[in-house]
């Protein structure tokens, strides 16, 4: 009995050791509550610091002296989280306004910001000069009294037809504030989407350090997603894949930003056969992978896509025509870069970049977007120009400074799979300088990635 009791202990204890690390060494970046404090703290900071740095002359760029966020609970507006979300309670209140003002005088002090609601939490004071509950008499009272000492001659609100973003502005929260300001100041709101695509499109040097941050463990993670230490061709599911990935990234610390999204390409019986997680298909020899993951940290978001190819039991590097096809889509990444000039819409750098890889005969559909506080951030997407389904994203000029998914597909005819077209799907993260050329903050993948 006490053999067996040994046992079973040195195998728990080695199921709980720390997971090696790429490097081979005991990985200690595992949650713990002082990680969780510090990484929450690290956003309050990069979020502060940024609205102290850069909203006061955006508002002034945009002619606004206030700018009015109305939320409730079960109604949050999204721009909450960039001016301090619920602090630490994680509720947001049953009717509550947030206020940015612009007092006058020197920008650097010109910032006046106040919240009233109810459950407040203390931590909204790093946001909020003013922190103020309200009891039976309800919120009209503050609102009114708040607009009409400042008299501001216009009020921005978060409502827009074309970026969700800036659309946060219930009707019903949008009758009580035009109810409780009155209709002279009614008259004077206006759309926040200007300003708000432009607050998301500048950032600080501290986010930027973040973001490559995180961009460099995205890739990381997907590297090893996409290798031997987790595939065992013939007995590893794509769901198997997308597990390992949720529980790195829950293992490293990152918040949620989207679940990894897995597929395959298989050529069998004279055709290429497109599986997805959904099938779960068990990852053959001969396969093409494809992961598109993203991470979240301090707030802001990744967004990658990368490829692999599973190597046959006679095969020592890919076909001819597979490596063909990914050196396509390395060549699109570079045309499609080049055409990333700060000013132009989101539909010329479309138009110019799919003609470009046309004149090299390589097929190119681009679909990339800006990034940062959310996926798919407000301002500058390289879409096909459909105002109902994408808004005013692809004619929004592109801001430099602006973090970039470069997104795209391109397919090739692969001899060795019967000239049937194989497709690669490639995302990476980069930045947009206000001068020189657009740059990666992590990798990119320059070859296809091998399973042996």
């Amino acid at each position: 009995m006490r053999r067996y009791l040994m046992i079973f202990v040195v195998t728990l204890l080695a199921a709980c050791a720390p997971a090696p690390s790429a490097t081979g060494t005991p990985d200690t970046d595992t949650m713990t509550p002082a990680s969780v404090r510090a990484r929450t703290e690290r956003e309050w900071s990069l979020k502060a610091d940024k609205m102290r740095q850069h909203l006061i002359p955006l508002m002034r760029k945009h002619g606004v002296n206030l700018w009015v966020i109305m939320s409730r609970e079960n109604a949050v507006d999204p721009t909450l989280e960039l001016f301090g979300g619920s602090g630490i309670t994680g509720w947001y209140g049953h009717r509550n306004a947030y206020l940015l003002f612009d007092r006058g005088g020197d920008a650097a002090n010109a910032l006046e910001t106040t919240v009233f609601g109810t459950h407040l939490s203390g931590h909204l004071k790093r946001f909020y000069d003013t922190v103020q509950s309200y009891g039976e008499s309800g919120l009209k009272p503050l609102l009114q009294r708040y607009v009409t000492d400042r008299n501001p001659g216009r009020i921005a609100i978060n409502q827009s037809r074309t970026i969700s973003m800036a659309d946060g502005l219930t009707a019903e929260l949008k009758d009580y504030l035009f109810d409780a300001i009155g209709p002279a100041f009614s008259g004077r709101t206006t759309s926040s989407e200007p300003l708000l695509v432009d607050y998301v499109s500048v950032h600080t040097a501290d986010e930027d350090a973040v973001q490559a941050e995180a961009a460099q463990a995205t890739y990381e993670i997907l590297r090893r997603a996409f290798s031997n230490e987790v595939i065992t061709p013939g007995r590893t599911t794509l769901m198997d894949v997308h597990y390992w990935i949720t529980a790195e990234r829950k293992r490293q610390n990152f918040e949620f930003d989207f679940n990894a999204g897995l597929d395959l390409q298989r050529f069998k019986d004279g055709a290429v056969v497109a599986l997805d997680d959904a099938d779960d298909p068990v990852i053959e020899r001969g396969d093409v992978l494809h992961v598109d993951f993203g991470v979240r940290l301090a707030g802001l978001v990744t967004d990658q896509q990368k490829m692999a190819y599973v190597l046959r039991d006679d095969e020592t590097t890919p076909p001819a025509g597979i490596l063909k096809a990914f050196a396509d889509s390395q060549r699109a990444a570079e045309l499609h870069a080049a055409e990333l000039v700060p000013g132009r819409t989101g539909i010329d750098i479309k138009t110019r970049s799919e003609a470009a890889a046309r004149a090299e005969n390589i097929d190119l559909l681009v679909y990339s977007h800006v990034q940062g506080y959310w996926v798919h951030d407000a301002g500058t997407w390289t879409v096909f120009d459909w105002p109902e389904r994408y808004g005013a994203h692809p004619r929004t000029p592109l801001h430099p400074g602006v973090w970039f998914s470069l997104e795209f597909r391109t397919r090739t005819a692969v001899p060795e799979w019967g000239d049937q077209l194989v497709a690669m799907q490639r995302e990476e993260d980069m930045i947009i300088p206000a001068e020189g050329r657009a740059r990666y903050t992590a990798g990119p993948q320059t070859e296809l990635w091998v399973i042996r």
